[in-house]
């Protein structure tokens, strides 16, 4: 949550207009998809607030390169950043060094924090225990000790659908005869879609009846930018 402040046009009136500008539940690791945020940075750049309140720099942004950018961007305007946790005023003269140094230490932490998450979920694939899509998972729901039990009646729609293919039958051929049929989807929806069906047929807990876990590998924990193994780390079945 962010605070802004900005003076009346009508100076002599000594009226403050303050505003709260909110990103819930995102990352603040990158600051693409941070509407508030980017709204905020925006009008402070029209010329529409003259200081910026947040909590802390880790609440500011959790990138050092984000965190510098914006707020040189913004001292260049003379717009003024306050951090209340750390007391920083970056239009202080000491105000961009601590900054450095304190997004530094902010954007260490959210690494080592992505790395005990990716660890664990390591140890659970290892250990056999995944979790997966049971609402729109066609053929199976969650049998005891949490592991796949087949649904019969969903089951031979799925055999059908593979019938389909080896007959000869492209994905779209096979949405519309089970879209003609009245058959529901795996949403429950009336109408079939060939990518649908495609990811049907192509899903390796339906063809082997396992799960595949760490397909992609993320390189780089500030962009979330995910690659395909190809052999360079190891996937688990």
């Amino acid at each position: 949550m962010y605070r802004a402040k900005s003076k009346s046009a009508k100076e002599k009136s000594n009226c403050i207009k303050d505003s709260v500008y909110i990103d819930e539940g995102i990352s603040a690791t990158n600051t693409k998809k941070r509407e508030g945020f980017n709204l905020m940075v925006a009008e402070a750049m029209a010329g529409k607030i003259d200081l910026i309140i947040t909590k802390s720099i880790s609440r500011f942004a959790r990138n050092t390169v984000d965190t510098l950018t914006t707020v040189r961007k913004l001292k260049e305007k003379g717009i003024e950043v306050f951090f209340e946790k750390e007391n920083i005023r970056t239009l202080d003269g000491k105000g961009e060094l601590l900054i450095t140094i304190m997004s530094s230490l902010a954007q260490e932490e959210s690494r080592s924090i992505s790395e005990n998450v990716t660890w664990g979920q390591r140890k659970r694939f290892a250990d056999g225990k995944v979790s997966l899509p049971y609402g729109r998972f066609l053929g199976y729901k969650k049998g005891k000790d949490e592991l796949p039990e087949i649904v019969e009646e969903e089951a031979v729609t799925v055999r059908l659908i593979y019938r389909l293919f080896l007959y000869g039958k492209s994905p779209s051929a096979i949405a519309s005869y089970l879209t003609g049929e009245g058959i529901p989807t795996p949403a429950g929806k009336r109408n079939w879609r060939p990518n649908t069906v495609e990811s049907i047929l192509s899903n390796v807990k339906s063809t082997k009846g396992m799960r595949c876990c760490r397909k992609a590998l993320r390189w780089i924990s500030l962009r979330r930018k995910a690659s395909p193994m190809k052999g360079r780390c190891r996937s688990i079945m």
